[in-house]
């Protein structure tokens, strides 16, 4: 099947949707698809040997987000000079380029998909807008997100239709701790934290929880080391500075992937703090190397994680604090949640997430057969 994966992102640019188009794309190239990508960042026209149509015109200034005419004007020749089957928009928060996709292919009667990666919790008059003005809830295009979560804040999209939950996919096999790898000896009990160091992902509160949870704990008996980079990485260190938190917790900054799963392997438990989080792909990672996982009860990944089995799930910043400081004291529990943590999960590796995404192409297409 011919495929075009559509969206405002894409590598270079790092980052939750763009790492998953890249890996989708090979995943569907594997099972003999031919795939292209139609994206609005500069960059090499081929990465990893997936042909790359980069969208020319300039952008928002500092955001980098089409807002030209001539930009959609090179994003509907895109679509159709290609002769693709089936067009995949992925869409997040704020995604011109992703909505026109699927606009145009609503108007041109295209075969299209589209997936979700956000929670839209506060976009609610927006998207009654984009429904009323260009029939979303009413057309043939496939919808689909990438938790239950993710799913529900669609309503105001598209009322009463059923929104398809596809999880992102990942490599298991890659992620696994290998089975001969030492056991971590004596010493602090090592939590880790991969997120993007912005407002929405809630380093400030993880970091301020995590202070409150080890600062009566005698001086090396846990660590937090936090992977990522982003505009709020001076006010976090300074947070940290204030609590005098420097030898306890690290901001390690970007890292490739292969450096993250190596700390993964080197860690007891993974923290994540964001509540609008429409999947958790760090945590899955995390989940997928072995650690048990804490975040938030309000995140996307409560659908691949088990509260008091292999994660523990935090109503609010208080039961977070209090989460962080049980595992720290607790050698026990720790033991109890990695044991449930080393069984892989299901239905997450892209031998099981690029089949589900096959059978949406499908639907699509008999849709408008």
């Amino acid at each position: 099947m011919k495929i075009a994966l559509v969206s405002d992102w894409f590598v270079p640019r790092l980052g939750g949707i763009e790492l998953q188009m890249r890996d989708l794309a090979l995943a569907l190239r594997e099972r003999g698809h031919e795939v292209r990508v139609i994206c609005g960042v500069p960059g090499e026209a081929q990465v990893d040997g997936i042909p790359v149509e980069r969208l020319p015109g300039p952008r928002l200034p500092g955001f980098g987000i089409a807002f030209t005419p001539a930009v959609f004007a090179a994003l509907r020749a895109a679509i159709d000079a290609g002769g693709e089957e089936v067009v995949h928009v992925h869409c997040g928060n704020v995604a011109p380029i992703a909505h026109h996709a699927v606009q145009h292919c609503i108007r041109r009667r295209i075969p299209a998909v589209a997936t979700f990666h956000s929670v839209l919790k506060y976009y609610d008059l927006p998207l009654m807008a984009l429904n009323a003005l260009h029939g979303y809830g009413r057309s043939a295009v496939r919808f689909t997100a990438v938790s239950t979560v993710a799913g529900a804040a669609l309503r105001p999209l598209l009322g009463d239709r059923a929104v398809t939950a596809v999880p992102n996919g990942i490599d298991l096999s890659w992620w696994r701790r290998p089975d001969g790898l030492a056991p971590r000896g004596d010493g602090p009990v090592e939590f880790v934290s991969v997120t993007r160091l912005q407002k929405r992902k809630r380093a400030r509160w993880l970091v301020k929880a995590f202070a409150a949870a080890v600062q009566r704990l005698p001086p090396g008996a846990a660590r937090l080391t936090i992977v990522g980079d982003g505009d709020e990485r001076a006010a976090i260190a300074a947070i940290i500075r204030r609590a005098g938190m420097e030898d306890r917790i690290v901001l390690a900054g970007r890292e490739t992937r292969e450096a993250i799963r190596a700390r993964l392997h080197g860690a007891d438990v993974f923290l994540l703090a964001s509540k609008l989080e429409a999947f958790g792909i760090a945590a899955l990672e995390a989940r997928a190397a072995g650690l048990p996982v804490v975040t938030m009860a309000q995140s996307g990944a409560r659908d691949f994680l088990h509260d008091g089995e292999d994660a523990i799930l935090a109503a609010d910043d208080a039961e977070l604090a209090a989460a962080i400081r049980r595992l720290a004291e607790e050698p026990g529990l720790r033991r109890r949640l990695a044991a449930a943590a080393a069984l892989p999960p299901d239905g997450v590796d892209w031998r099981a997430v690029a089949p589900l995404y096959e059978a949406e192409y499908q639907a699509a297409r008999a849709a408008l057969a």
